[in-house]
C-alpha cells in the first residue's frame, strides 16, 4: 500500500497478535478497504490503539482469531471465534465474513541470524516473547531489530551505541562517544506498555490444514506426527517437516515450531531452544554463486593487429570483432574503389571428407552438391525438418572426397551438431572435423584485389585460370592457402583461408604490399552496407525461425528434382504448393530517411511487416534496406509504407541486387 499505492482487496478480516496488524488495519482503512473486524488474540489492546480503531469505526474483538477462511484460487470469506487456550474456539463465539482479504500480524522477531551464525546464544525472554541474542564473540556486536529494539529513537541510538563501542574496541577514541551513547539511551523513556501476544495456539483446523511453517507448507499435524515418532527434539522435527527450512529462514515459523515442539514435550520455551542459524539470511541470487560475471570470448589469430590498427571492438556471437575503424564510409570506399580486408576467420569452417561426403550434403542442403566439380564452390542452404533456414555459407569441393563448407560465425557449433546427429543415423562413410579455430580467413577485395595478390603468388589469376566462384589451393606470401574466389560484399574479392598460426604474418604482409594500392581494414558495419547493397541476406537477421527459402526469394536454391531426399523436403514442397504469404524484398527510400532494424511495414495503417536490415549507402546515395512484406505488396516497384518514429515514410520495393545488379564487377 505504502510502496506501489495499491489496495491489496475491498473487504478485508483482520487476526494479530501486537500492535502491527492494528496499524496495518488503521492504514488499509485509510485507503478505502473496508475492515470488517479486528481480532487481537490478546486479552488487552494498548487504549491508543483501541481508540484509534473505535475513531476509524472498527470493531475489536479480543481474545478471538481467524479459524478458517473459504476459497480456493482466492479469499471469498473468513471466520473468526474466541479462543480456548489450546487454540480451539469456544462455541457459541464463532462468526462469518463474506471479504476478499485476511491480514495476520504473528508478531515480530529479532534479526538476529547473523549474529547467532557468529557463535551468540539465544535465549527466550517472555516479556518480549522472542529469542534474544546473547554472548556474542568478541567483535560482535547488536543494534535496532537484531537487539530486539523497535522504537525507532531507542534503535538509532543502539546503532551509536554500537558503533562507538567498536570503534574503543580498535583503540580508536577514549570512550566518551560510547559513554555518551549509553547515557543517551538509557534515558529513552520506556515505549508504552503492550500487552504481550498470549502462547501460540496450535489448534487443528477442523475444515482443514492448519500451518505452522507457510513457506514449506509444514502444518501442525506434521509436527504432531514428528514429535511422536520420536523427532522430539527442535533439531530433528526440523528435519522430518522441514520447517524453517524456507526462503524466510525461520523468520515466519521459527517461534511457532518452538512453541509446538515445547508444549507436545513438556518443555519450557528456553529448554527447547531453537533451530541452529545456517547461511544464508536472506535470499541469494543465483549469480551471486557463480561468481564474479564472465562471458567466454573468442577471438581470431588477427585480433590484436586489429586492435593496434585502432578497431572498434564489438560482441558478434562468442565472437569479439572489429566493428569499424573509425570511418565507415571511407572504408566502404576503399572496397569499392581500391581494395579493402577483411578477417572473416569467424565463419565457421567445417570438413565434411570420405566417400559418402557428397551424397550426404545432398541430404543436408536443399541444392545439388555431389555434382559440384573439384575446385569449385556453391553457395547452400541448410534447412531444419520443416524446411526452415537455419543456416548458409559456401561450399567447396577440395578433391573428390573433400569439401570445405563455410557457415555463419555464430552457426558452427550448432551446424556440426546437426550434422554428427544426422550421420550417427545414418551410418555413411563421412568425417565431420570443425577446423574453425585451427584456420584463419581473409577476405581481399575490390578492383585492385587481383592486383595485390599477383605480388604475392605464383598462381595464374587470370579470370580464365581462376573464375568466379573458383577455389583454389595455392600459396600467398609462402603460406599454404585455400583461395575461394566469391563476393559477399559484391566487387571483386578472394577469401582466403590459412592456418591460425600465420594469421598476423598474411595479414600484416597484404596490408603492407597494399599500401601503395590504397588498401584499407574494413569491419563489420562496412561489411554490411556493402553487402546489403548486394542484397545478400544474413541469417538470423533477416530471417527467422518461420523464414522458408520460397519466402526469403530463394527459391531458385531449392532443387526438388533432386534423386536424394534431403532436409525438409516435405515440407518445402508443401510450400511450394501454398504459395507465399509474406515475402522478404529489398526496398529503397529516396527522403533521406534511415529506418531502424525492426520498423513496422504498416498497410492501413495497421503493421503488416518489418524491416530487418537498412542502411545508408554512399554509393547509391540513398538508403537501401530489407523488409518482410505481405506478398500483395512484394511485386517489383510497389510502393510500401515504414513507420519509423512516429511518422510513416515511403519506400519502393525492389528485386535483386541495388548495386551491379549484372555482376560485371563481381566476375571482372
Amino acid at each position: 500500500v505504502a510502496l506501489w499505492a495499491l489496495k491489496p482487496g475491498e473487504r478485508a478480516v483482520v487476526s494479530t497478535t501486537c500492535d502491527r496488524g492494528i496499524d496495518a488495519a488503521l492504514e488499509l482503512s485509510a485507503v478505502g478497504v473496508e475492515i470488517l473486524v479486528v481480532a487481537d488474540q490478546r486479552e488487552q489492546t494498548p487504549p491508543d490503539k483501541a481508540a484509534a480503531l473505535e475513531a476509524a469505526g472498527i470493531r475489536l474483538v479480543n481474545g478471538a482469531g481467524v479459524i478458517g477462511a473459504e476459497g480456493k484460487k482466492f479469499v471469498k470469506g473468513a471466520s473468526i471465534a474466541r479462543l480456548e487456550a489450546d487454540g480451539s474456539a469456544i462455541p457459541g463465539t464463532e462468526e462469518s465474513f463474506q471479504c476478499d482479504l485476511v491480514i495476520v500480524s504473528g508478531g515480530t522477531v529479532p534479526a538476529s541470524s547473523l549474529m547467532l551464525q557468529a557463535g551468540a546464544r539465544a535465549n527466550y525472554n517472555a516479556e518480549t516473547n522472542s529469542f534474544l541474542p546473547e554472548d556474542p564473540p568478541p567483535g560482535i556486536l547488536a543494534a535496532g531489530a537484531v537487539a530486539a529494539q523497535e522504537e525507532l529513537e531507542a534503535a538509532a541510538l543502539s546503532g551509536t551505541l554500537a558503533g562507538a563501542t567498536a570503534a574503543l574496541e580498535c583503540e580508536y577514541g577514549d570512550g566518551s562517544a560510547a559513554s555518551a551513547a549509553r547515557a543517551q539511551l538509557d534515558a529513552v523513556p520506556d515505549a508504552p506498555p503492550s500487552v504481550a501476544p498470549p502462547a501460540y495456539q496450535h489448534g487443528a483446523n477442523p475444515k482443514g490444514k492448519a500451518f505452522i511453517d507457510l513457506d514449506e507448507d509444514v502444518t501442525v499435524k506434521d509436527m504432531k506426527y514428528s514429535i511422536a515418532e520420536g523427532y522430539d527434539s527442535i533439531e530433528l522435527s526440523k528435519r522430518y517437516t522441514t520447517v524453517t527450512m524456507g526462503p524466510s529462514q525461520g523468520r515466519v515459523s521459527q517461534l511457532p515450531g518452538v512453541r509446538m515442539v515445547a508444549d507436545q514435550t513438556g518443555l519450557s520455551m528456553e529448554e527447547t531452544g531453537i533451530t541452529t542459524a545456517r547461511p544464508p539470511w536472506s535470499t541469494m541470487p543465483l549469480g551471486a554463486w557463480a561468481g564474479r560475471p564472465f562471458t567466454p570470448a573468442k577471438r581470431s589469430a588477427i585480433h590484436a593487429r586489429q586492435r593496434e590498427l585502432g578497431s572498434n571492438v564489438k560482441w558478434a556471437g562468442d565472437w569479439r570483432r572489429a566493428y569499424d575503424y573509425g570511418d565507415v564510409a571511407a572504408e566502404a570506399r576503399a572496397v569499392h574503389n581500391d581494395i579493402g580486408i577483411i578477417d572473416v576467420s569467424t565463419l565457421g569452417k567445417i570438413l565434411v571428407s570420405g566417400p559418402d561426403a557428397g551424397t550426404f550434403l545432398d541430404r543436408m542442403y536443399t541444392n545439388r552438391l555431389s555434382d559440384l566439380g573439384v575446385g569449385r564452390v556453391r553457395y547452400g542452404v541448410l534447412g531444419n525438418d520443416a524446411g526452415r533456414i537455419t543456416d548458409d555459407g559456401t561450399i567447396c569441393r577440395v578433391d573428390d572426397d573433400t569439401f570445405l563448407v563455410t557457415t555463419t560465425s555464430t552457426g558452427a557449433d550448432a551446424v556440426e551438431r546437426w550434422f554428427t546427429w544426422w550421420l550417427a543415423a545414418w551410418e555413411m562413410e563421412v568425417d565431420v572435423t570443425d577446423v574453425t579455430q585451427g584456420l584463419c580467413a581473409v577476405n581481399v577485395a575490390g578492383p585492385k584485389a587481383r592486383d595485390l595478390l599477383v605480388k604475392l603468388t605464383d598462381a595464374d589469376l587470370t579470370t580464365d585460370a581462376f573464375p568466379y566462384l573458383d577455389g583454389q589451393q595455392i600459396r600467398v606470401a609462402g603460406v599454404p592457402c585455400l583461395v575461394m574466389r566469391i563476393g559477399f560484399v559484391g566487387e571483386l574479392g578472394y577469401e582466403i583461408h590459412f592456418p591460425a598460426n600465420c594469421g598476423q604474418y598474411l595479414w600484416d604482409t597484404l596490408l603492407e604490399q597494399g599500401a601503395d594500392m590504397g588498401i584499407r581494414p574494413f569491419g563489420l558495419e562496412p561489411q554490411r552496407i556493402l553487402r546489403l547493397e548486394k542484397a545478400h541476406i544474413i541469417v538470423g537477421q533477416d530471417t527467422d525461425s518461420e523464414s522458408n527459402p520460397y519466402e526469403s526469394q530463394m527459391g531458385w536454391i531449392v532443387k526438388l528434382d533432386k534423386d536424394e531426399n534431403f532436409m525438409g523436403r516435405w515440407a518445402l514442397e508443401r510450400a511450394e504448393e501454398r504459395g507465399m504469404n509474406n515475402m522478404l524484398v529489398g526496398f529503397k527510400m529516396s527522403n533521406g530517411v534511415v529506418p531502424v532494424e525492426g520498423a513496422a511495414i504498416v498497410l492501413d495503417g495497421k503493421p503488416a511487416g518489418r524491416v530487418t536490415s537498412a542502411r545508408y549507402s554512399e554509393q547509391l546515395g540513398h538508403a537501401i534496406g530489407l523488409a518482410w512484406v505481405p506478398a500483395s505488396l512484394g511485386e517489383e516497384g510497389t510502393e510500401i509504407e515504414i513507420k519509423y518514429d512516429r511518422d510513416v515514410y515511403k519506400a519502393t520495393v525492389v528485386h535483386g541486387a541495388f548495386y551491379d545488379p549484372d555482376q560485371e564487377r563481381l566476375r571482372a
